[in-house]
């Protein structure tokens, strides 16, 4: 019988511990400067035009956009450019343990 299959063996994932070391210590550092900025905490006088918003972003910045839910949230992240850093949306659920999963998704983002 002739019949052309397509079994995927079992395939391991190897990190070189190096290059685990050095996310690690990327995500502690991001971890140490850590601040969270708004468009609102930006604003004075209830404006804030689009070249000032602009001004403001930087080559470093990693943007985190948040589709809030009752139950579930969901978290996306992109760079300066407007290119998107995940697959997919990061579901967290509206508790403090979700919350904490949540930034630490982000960190590990940015770390890489």
């Amino acid at each position: 019988m002739n019949v052309k299959s397509t079994k995927k063996k079992n395939q391991v994932v190897t990190a070189n511990i190096f290059e685990q070391q050095e996310i690690i210590a990327k995500a502690e550092v991001i971890m140490s400067n850590l601040r969270a900025s708004t468009w609102h905490e930006l604003e004075t006088n209830g404006k804030f035009d689009k070249n000032a918003k602009l001004s403001f972003i930087s080559d470093d910045m990693l943007i985190l956009g948040c589709d809030v839910g009752s139950e579930t949230h969901y978290l996306r992240a992109i760079d300066t450019r407007g290119r998107e850093l995940s697959k997919s949306a990061f579901p967290f659920s509206n508790t403090s343990e979700g919350f904490q999963s949540a930034k630490d998704w982000a960190v590990k983002i940015a770390a890489n």
